[in-house]
């Protein structure tokens, strides 16, 4: 009876335990497939399938002539998959060499748990073939645009730069970064057991939109020149640094923005902040003597004065215990053109006397002056005017001559354009037009006048009295033979940061200046900065501004003796 019983266990008990096995797969079964579906569902999609975002081709750049100053080239950012990495310290060690990175920043990365990190951005198509060769596990390549700036440091504080991710961080790159950065797309990849990319899997979830292009109103024909012309200056004086901006002054069209010394934007994080900052637009100094082109144009424009009124020049002057020595012992009479040519600091001062604070203060904020141009770069700075009713003894003969505001030279020119195109102050620009992937201009900007600040009349008499300047003044070396040249000096002494007062020795030369005379076709900027030895705006930053237009007119096609004088200009321009 036993054996029978013990026989009937042996042949049962396989299939209880052949039951039970099934139950208990069953019930894994269940609890995978129903209870936790949704947890291993999102696990086998994280190894399988992944949605990874597209950037879209980013706009390219062009000066006026079409010229390619920021394009985009093929590049290729490598990535890791941790989980699949058994030895990240070889790895680690491996790539090191090859993408400039410390071991143990790329140790760190690779033991992330995580399914994809990044390990290098933007890699050239010869070190990623480099990498390949490798006998390395999971790590892969995705192609990707890397910005390139074909001209280097030509126009680079115009065109700024971009990050890792294209995103624009300065200069146009920045402020038009909307129209030039497109819109995002994004990819599903579907992966096998192995990490492999299956073919043909590829799902377009989002529809890449590349960005438009920009044609800016630079001409990289006139902005080499001036920075040549800048770099030769610096050489030649020892200065710190040098800008320099030309524009039309009939429509506020930049034709050449220069900071000297200047960067490359391919490698823009190698140079220092100052050597990147776009100090022409974003730099204040006192102008000096070029200022008095501002005085003499509220003085004419008010009927106040003439050109052949006699004023006499002593060598210095008093206001209170404050004394103001002119720059040469002129000890005479001269008429107002006189004093303009001459650049007399105690003949402009005896001059402004005839108008009164408030009629002077607002000739200079309708010049502009405390207040941004409006200009599409990113990081104007105002200036500094102060309020009329701040001004003390000594405040309004001093900015009479220059001293005692703070401009850059961009707001110097904009208002020297002003003073020669009729009287009409102009919102300064760089971008000529936005393009599509045609070609087609699907937005071109106009210029723009911001309002009329003198007469026509008064404009006329300014240019005239600005090219005696050039023939007969302080600003000689600006001449070029067979032209009409018009312009200004200007001599500054720097203001002491610590305290009241100049420092010592150290000053800035600047030359502003117009040409034709008859019909100005370009108005520009020139402003050197601490330069060793002679410091004379008229020595030092005129003879720059005279070579530069001797080698910009006839690319403008103004041949010399072709000038006609215009009775009253015609602004480009719509209101």
């Amino acid at each position: 009876m036993k054996r029978r019983k013990n026989r009937g266990i042996r042949i049962y008990l396989p299939f209880v335990l052949l039951f039970v096995g099934f139950i208990i797969i069953e019930f894994r079964l269940f609890q995978l497939q129903i209870i936790q579906h949704v947890k291993y569902k999102d696990m086998a999609e994280e190894e399988q399938i992944r949605v990874v975002k597209v950037s879209p081709e980013r706009g390219k750049i062009y000066d006026r002539n079409l010229t390619s100053l920021a394009i985009n080239v093929a590049s290729y950012s490598l990535y890791a998959s941790p989980r699949r990495i058994t030895d990240p310290e070889f790895v680690a060690k491996r790539l090191a060499p090859f993408i400039g990175e410390e071991e143990e920043r790329i140790l760190s990365t690779l033991k992330k748990d995580r399914v994809f990190v990044w390990i290098a951005r933007k890699l050239s198509p010869e070190v990623k073939k480099k990498i390949e060769k490798l006998p390395l596990e999971g790590i892969g390549f995705i192609k990707e645009k890397k910005r390139f700036y074909p001209q280097r440091e030509l126009a680079s504080h115009i065109l700024g730069w971009v990050g890792i991710d294209n995103q624009g961080l300065a200069g146009v790159e920045y402020y038009y970064d909307k129209q030039l950065k497109g819109k995002r797309g994004s990819v599903l990849l579907r992966k096998d057991a192995l990490g492999h990319p299956i073919p043909f899997t590829q799902t377009v979830l989002k529809k890449v939109v590349p960005g438009e292009n920009i044609v800016l109103t630079i001409d990289l024909r006139i902005q080499s020149i001036v920075e040549q012309e800048l770099i030769r200056a610096i050489h030649t004086t020892g200065a710190i640094s040098a800008e320099a901006i030309f524009m039309d002054p009939q429509s506020g069209q930049i034709m050449a923005l220069a900071n000297e010394p200047a960067y490359d934007p391919n490698i823009f994080w190698k140079y220092s902040p100052y050597e990147r900052k776009n100090r022409a637009i974003q730099s204040i100094y006192e102008p000096g003597s070029t200022f008095k082109v501002v005085t003499s144009a509220a003085l004419i424009d008010e009927g106040l004065i003439h050109m052949d009124d006699k004023i006499y020049c002593d060598a210095s002057i008093r206001f209170g215990s404050h004394t103001i020595t002119d720059w040469k012992d002129f000890n005479r009479k001269m008429s107002f053109e006189e004093i303009i040519y001459n650049s007399s600091d105690v003949g402009m001062i005896k001059a402004a006397r005839r108008m009164d604070k408030s009629t002077f203060y607002r000739y200079i904020t309708a010049f502009g002056f405390g207040e941004k141009t409006g200009i599409d770069l990113p990081g104007e700075a105002r200036g500094i005017v102060k309020p009329i009713k701040s001004w003390y003894l000594t405040d309004f003969p001093c900015i009479s001559i220059g001293q005692g505001i703070a401009a850059t030279p961009l707001q110097m020119v904009t208002a020297l354009s002003a003073a020669v195109n009729g009287g009409y102050l102009l919102r300064p620009y760089v971008v000529k037009e936005i393009l599509n992937l045609k070609g087609e201009v699907i937005k071109k900007i106009n210029p723009l006048i911001r309002r009329k600040v003198i007469s026509n009349e008064t404009s006329r008499k300014l240019r005239e009295a600005l090219e005696e300047v050039v023939k007969e003044g302080t600003g000689k070396k600006a001449e070029v033979k067979g032209y009409h040249i018009g312009g200004k000096t200007g001599t500054a002494q720097i203001p002491s940061p610590r305290n009241k007062g100049y420092i010592s020795g150290k000053y800035i030369a600047s030359f502003m200046g117009f040409a034709p005379v008859g019909n100005p076709k370009i108005a520009g900027i020139v402003v050197i900065k601490e330069p060793t030895g002679v410091y004379w705006g008229g020595e030092v930053a005129a003879p720059v501004f005279g070579r530069i237009l001797s080698r910009v007119l006839p690319l403008l096609g103004v041949l010399p003796e072709q000038e006609l004088w215009a009775g009253e200009l015609t602004v480009k321009t719509r209101h």
